[in-house]
Formats: C-alpha cells, sequence, structure tokens
C-alpha cells in the first residue's frame, strides 16, 4: 500500500539538506494503495491499533470510492510528501480543514480523516530522509507510528475516531522529529534572525507512560549521540572543541556553493556562536510541563518533578488550554471545576484552572 512504486526521492545535498519526491501520484495510484490487500497492515505500522483500526479500515474502500474525496486526498497527499528536511516548510493542513471536515461528513462524523489518510499514503519521502540522515527503517516507522498515537489521544479527547494535532503530523512528515526511547526530538533553529541564531535540538512528550528518570537520561544520551553522528555538519566550522568542523555550505540550498537543484547556501548555516554550547547538547522544551509549580508541588522525588527541575524556564506564556488538553484531555470549552481530581498532578492543575491562577507553560532550557 505505500507508495513504493512511485519513482525513488531525490536526495538533495552532500549531506543531504532534503529529499524531493520525483514525481505525484495519481488519484488512481491513491485508490489502488487505499484498497490493496496490504493497507490494514499499514495501518499498523503507523500506529493505527484497537478501535481506531476497526473503525478506519472499512473506510478506505468508501475513500478511494468517491472522487471528491480521493482527489482531496491525493492533492494533501502529494503536498505531504513533496520534500522532507532541514529547512523544508510544513504543509499547512489548518488551511483547507474546514473543506476537509465537510466532505468527511460523507464517511463518518468528526474531523482529520481526509489528512489521515494522506499521510497513511505520503510516506515515502519522509521515510527516505530518516535514511539519508541515519535512521534504521525500523526507527523511521516508529517515528511516523505517531500518527496513531495522535489518533488515540483524540479519542481520549473527543470518543471518535479522527485527527486534529495536524500541525504536529505535517511537522513529522515533513522530517523534523525522531523517536528516540522516552521522548521525541526535533531540529530547529533558535534566536532566529540574529548573531546567536543556531541549530538546538527540541525535546517533546509523548503521552506514553511514566517519565522514568532512566528512560529520560538514557533518551538525552541517545539524542546526543544520534544528532552528533547524523548532523555533525550543523555544528558549524568551529565548536567548542576548536577544531574545524565540516563546510557547512556545501551541498546546501541557497549561497556560495551549489547543490544539485542550483540553489545556493543560506547564510545562516555557516558558523555557530562561539559562546553556544556545543551542537548536539542544547535542548529547548517548549511545553506545559515547564512550570516550577509542579517541582513545589509534585518534589523532586517523582518523575514528573525531577523532570522538570532538569530545566531552566526562560519564559512562561499563559498555557491553560494545552495543560487541560494534556493533562485531562479536555478540549474547549470546558468546565474546569468539573475536571477529575484522582491524582495528584490533575489536583495540583486543576486547582490552579478552577481558582483563578490559571497556567503557564514555559520554554525551559537544558544543557547536558
Amino acid at each position: 500500500m505505500t507508495d513504493r512504486r512511485a519513482a525513488r526521492p531525490q536526495v538533495i545535498g552532500d549531506p543531504p539538506t532534503s529529499v524531493r519526491a520525483s514525481d505525484e501520484l495519481s488519484p488512481e495510484a491513491i485508490a489502488t494503495m487505499l484498497t490493496a490487500p496490504s493497507a490494514p497492515a499499514l495501518l499498523e505500522r503507523l500506529g493505527i491499533t484497537g478501535q481506531d483500526h476497526e473503525d478506519l479500515a472499512p473506510l478506505l474502500g468508501r475513500a478511494a470510492a468517491d472522487a471528491e474525496i480521493l482527489a482531496a486526498i491525493t492533492t494533501t497527499a502529494n503536498q505531504l510528501r513533496a520534500a522532507a528536511g532541514l529547512d523544508v516548510p510544513t504543509v499547512d493542513l489548518e488551511a483547507v480543514k474546514v473543506a476537509h471536515t465537510a466532505l468527511q461528513a460523507r464517511l463518518a462524523p468528526g474531523e482529520g480523516l481526509i489528512p489521515t489518510l494522506a499521510l497513511v499514503v505520503s510516506t515515502s519521502t519522509v521515510r527516505a530522509w530518516h535514511e539519508a540522515r541515519g535512521l534504521t527503517a525500523e526507527q523511521s516507522w516508529e517515528v511516523l507510528a505517531d500518527l496513531g498515537q495522535q489518533m488515540r489521544v483524540h479519542r481520549l479527547s473527543t470518543g471518535r475516531l479522527g485527527l486534529h494535532q495536524l500541525g504536529w503530523m505535517a511537522l513529522n512528515w515533513a522530517g523534523r522529529l525522531v523517536h528516540l526511547g522516552r521522548l521525541q526530538f526535533d531540529l530547529h533553529r533558535a534566536e532566529e534572525g540574529t548573531a546567536r541564531e543556531r541549530w538546538v535540538i527540541g525535546t517533546h512528550i509523548p503521552a506514553r507512560g511514566s517519565l522514568d528518570p532512566a528512560a529520560v537520561e538514557d533518551s538525552f544520551d541517545r539524542a546526543t549521540a544520534y544528532f552528533t553522528e547524523s548532523f555533525g555538519d550543523l555544528a558549524g566550522p568551529a565548536d567548542h572543541d576548536g577544531t574545524a568542523g565540516h563546510d557547512s555550505t556545501a551541498g546546501h540550498e541557497g549561497g556560495a556553493r551549489l547543490d544539485g537543484t542550483g540553489g545556493h547556501v543560506d547564510s545562516r548555516d555557516r558558523g555557530r556562536p562561539q559562546d553556544a554550547p556545543a551542537f548536539g547538547h542544547e535542548f529547548l522544551c517548549d511545553s506545559w510541563l515547564m512550570n516550577r509549580a509542579l517541582v513545589e508541588e509534585l518534589g523532586t522525588e517523582s518523575n514528573i518533578g525531577a523532570f522538570v527541575d532538569r530545566w531552566e524556564i526562560l519564559s512562561t506564556s499563559p498555557g491553560a488550554d494545552g495543560a487541560a488538553f494534556f493533562v485531562f484531555h479536555a478540549l474547549p470549552p470546558y468546565d474546569a471545576a468539573a475536571l477529575p481530581r484522582g491524582t495528584r498532578l490533575e489536583r495540583v492543575v486543576g486547582e490552579r484552572l478552577t481558582d483563578g491562577r490559571g497556567w503557564d507553560s514555559g520554554l525551559g532550557h537544558l544543557v547536558r
């Protein structure tokens, strides 16, 4: 069912800066994928299991048989598979959400099924990017299986099949995420447009199990090892050991040297601030979890308190809805007073949402 029948994606740059699809898939090709005998197995590889699998599998044939729905899936799938890489823009799935939701009503109530099916049939480019940057096939599928995880989160929030974390999934299919043990990580630029612009590792906490300190430590160790080995070219011409690094102008799009597309090197890639932490050792976490109240109320002997205590919180912003979603699976509008108080975490967050203190999300910084 995967789009492996299409021409192999083109790898741009050495080391690779992006991978781009060599062709577009036709509606007929996508209909064939959706109705292939292997389709249910691919859903499982993408983490779509249990009730979501039972509800989605019977809709594949119906989606393929509806010309308008198939056209929407085809357009979105080709956008998602067009490119993956360091500076590839993510597809704006939110921009077509209203139209997609209206079409979905022919299949099932709710939201997110058309982008879900587009994601299912458009994995070839992002998998090629993962391979080009050192992930094994199994590691690649583990990253993409976050689709099923996000669908489970959607069901917890709404009680039905669907997907609402559209921007997150577009980021994943653009090749920006990796899953290394307990945590997920992404590469992005910090302090863009300033003299301190540099590549850093974003940290994300999927809702799957506890934040056991040993598992967290293992994930950070694996992240440092993976990014320094597979993305060492992003360290800049001179990192903290004072040695000359890889010439990061080679093979990039936009700058002095030409890549395979005739583009030039982006001047932002030519160095790393001398006083910045070494690449692969600097992490950021923009999350509802970055709130010192969790340390004060739960203590560092708790898994969550210990995790938060690792970070220096650089800034905060209002984040009540994010906390309500991740702690209680509640989407606005919700009655804060009616939210459960069954765990210490629920009591800490729920009481603040109810008594007017609210909840702040934070941007955490960690060097290790």
